[in-house]
């Protein structure tokens, strides 16, 4: 499990006051690279060798708003999702401790190099192994 912390900024205000949707998929999206970068992944260089992470579904609940200033955590947790796919199952927390928003997002990875199907790579199948 992974935390990364927060703090809403001005810009990502609509015209209600609360944050815009699309930044909670921002922030998932920026807690998820923290995480798998701490577990030793690095997705820029396994594109680099052709082995592209990939995005297949995103799912994301709203329990309540984030407002300007308001500080808040996303947690996120590395799950299996099958034979070939993996997951982030996520969580946005106020503060005070209060869901904002859960999402569960699953990935995939394609060997461009030769044309492989999707499949899971050794390192991502090694931290699931460990946390599971």
């Amino acid at each position: 499990m992974h935390t990364v912390d927060f703090e809403v900024r001005d810009s990502e205000l609509d015209a209600q006051g609360v944050v815009n949707n699309a930044y909670y998929f921002v922030y998932m999206a920026h807690a998820r690279h923290k995480y798998i970068a701490k577990l030793g992944i690095d997705f820029v260089e396994m594109a680099q060798q052709g082995q592209n992470l990939f995005l297949i579904a995103s799912n994301l609940e709203f329990k309540q708003s984030l407002k300007s200033g308001e500080n808040f955590t996303v947690t996120s947790a590395l799950v299996p999702e099958g034979k070939i796919k993996f997951a982030f199952k996520q969580k946005i927390t106020k503060s005070d401790g209060s869901i904002v928003a859960t999402g569960y997002n699953i990935c995939v990875c394609i060997d461009e190099t030769n044309r492989r199907r999707p499949y899971l790579p050794e390192i991502i199948s090694r931290v699931l192994t460990h946390n599971v």
